[in-house]
């Protein structure tokens, strides 16, 4: 119970870190309203900026921490116009800028389609948000975005209706600009620091135990929004269907979850503070992040109808003293403004003149990608260069395989002095598409980097690299359900290089 209690308190003291403030009142001002306020813009247009600072560590750092320190803090996106005209059409222009460089894109969805062009593409990306086109797991009938929106709603009140204000919280009526229009505002300030966060935790969960009636209401929202798509996912499931429970109960499932809800909260008050001094004790880098240092600065400009307007938000967080950590620091810095609050506005399709590329999500190897872009654009040199898209490197364990993976088809193996590595595995490791051939017993490999053919039978050694004729060491051989080769061939015609350590019985393999 401790166990699970310090893991709960430390991603409920993160958590913290974004709840805008308590439902407590400021200066006339209902808080908990102006947050709940923002769940109901239906449409509007927006700007925004987001940039990222990493503070280094004292002393010297290595080139090669230094350089990526350089790179991060370099990094920040610009949201020129965002514009979401309904529940469903949205789109989005700005640019990611790192080192002085500037990369626009262009993001347009619909219910049905998300497409996104970035500077430097040959054509745009294309992914469909059709249920049957994605994953099995999420091929279930979608929520009503209604619905969704007010359980966010329920969801978010009830958060804001049991966490205490901060220490620090004001209301301040100023004069400011949006979109260049002059407006009378009502300036919310909130701060919160690290070390604030234990308290926050107990009086929200002290609040919570207080209200079984409003935990069950959100209860009850949850299992109306979510119980249709489960039960929909789940039928025609042997064993898997459920008959929809009755009114009664349903109430009586709800009335048992809260209660029992309440009876673990009320069992975690009581030794709350020990148990909190017993998390530092163990984890003493905690004080760090989660102290003084650490500070979540708020400001949001509200109009006369609670309307967010205008925002800017300040995050540090400090980090402990570690040699293995090049950074004191991580600063995020966002400004946004709004307008156009619930009128008509309409949003900017992405340019398919050339035509997309349709991609399912999860999916687009890094050779894909590549081919998919100018090499001689920015973005090329970003992923190719910088974030090496293309590198690789996975190990082969012979013996004492610590991934649990030593069965057939993940380790080598050695026969007549040759190392033999199981084709689909390493395949399947170095992103290349496999097809077999059963009647002929011929695998041909394609290579994600240069779309290199390589062909292969079971029981041969005879083989080819685009039609080149290779002669293999050991014939490609069958072990328990599984086809090997010789490592030295495939890895150098999938341009890899496999280096294998004699005395551990183990075998990584790389790739640039």
């Amino acid at each position: 119970m401790k166990k699970r209690f310090k893991w709960g308190l430390a991603a409920m003291l993160s958590l913290l870190l974004v709840v805008m403030a308590g439902c407590q009142a400021v200066g006339g001002v209902d808080v908990g309203k102006a947050a709940l306020s923002s769940l109901d813009v239906k449409s509007a247009m927006s700007k925004q900026t987001v940039s990222l600072q990493l503070v280094p560590a004292d002393g010297k750092l290595s080139a090669e921490d230094q350089k990526a320190i350089d790179l991060l803090s370099s990094l920040s996106i610009t949201i020129d116009q965002a514009i979401t005209q309904d529940l469903n059409h949205a789109s989005m222009e700005g640019a990611v800028q790192f080192q002085g460089k500037k990369l626009p894109f262009h993001l347009a969805m619909d219910a049905k389609t998300l497409n996104l062009s970035v500077e430097g593409m040959t054509q745009p990306i294309s992914v469909s948000l059709e249920p049957e086109t994605l994953d099995p797991a999420f091929a279930v009938p979608q929520m009503n975005n209604e619905s969704v929106i007010q359980m966010y709603k329920d969801m978010l009140g009830f958060l804001l209706k049991h966490t205490p204000n901060p220490s620090k919280i004001s209301i301040t009526s100023v004069n400011d600009t949006v979109n260049g229009e002059s407006l009378s505002l009502q300036k919310l300030h909130v701060e919160i620091r690290g070390d604030e966060l234990a308290g926050l935790a107990k009086g929200f969960l002290t609040s919570l135990s207080k209200d079984k009636e409003g935990l069950k209401q959100l209860i009850t929202r949850l299992y109306d929004t979510y119980y249709p798509i489960i039960a929909a996912y789940y039928a025609g499931v042997p064993g898997m269907e459920e008959d929809a429970l009755t009114s009664a109960e349903k109430e009586k499932e709800i009335a048992l979850v809260a209660d029992q809800l309440i009876s673990a909260v009320n069992e975690i008050l009581p030794d709350f503070d020990k148990n909190v001094n017993e998390l530092f004790e163990g984890t003493p880098e905690l004080r760090t992040v989660l102290g003084k240092d650490t500070v979540l600065s708020l400001d949001f400009l509200l109009d006369s109808k609670m309307n967010i307007r205008k925002q800017n938000m300040d995050l540090t967080v400090q980090l402990p003293a570690n040699k293995d950590i090049p950074v004191k620091q991580v600063k995020v810095h966002s400004e946004a403004e709004t307008w156009k609050i619930n009128e008509p506005v309409t949003i900017h399709p992405v340019d398919g003149s050339k035509g997309f590329w349709n991609v399912a999500p999860g999916e687009g190897t890094p050779g894909e990608v590549l081919r998919h872009l100018d090499s001689k654009s920015e973005l090329y040199r970003l992923l190719k260069n910088d974030m090496q898209i293309t590198r690789k490197s996975f190990d082969m364990y012979a013996e004492d395989d610590p991934t649990m993976m030593l069965v057939p088809g993940y380790e080598p193996v050695i026969v007549n002095n040759t190392l033999m590595v199981p084709v689909k595995h390493v395949a399947n490791q170095l992103d290349a598409k496999l097809s077999w051939d059963k009647a002929t017993k011929q695998i041909t490999l394609t290579e994600d980097l240069t779309g290199a053919k390589i062909v292969l039978k079971v029981g041969s050694k005879q083989a080819s690299i685009n039609g080149t004729a290779e002669v293999l060491a050991e014939p490609v051989q069958n072990f328990e359900g599984s086809n090997y080769v010789p490592m030295r061939f495939i890895t150098k015609a999938l341009g890899a290089q496999g280096h294998w350590d004699a005395k551990g019985k183990v075998l990584t393999i790389e790739r640039d």
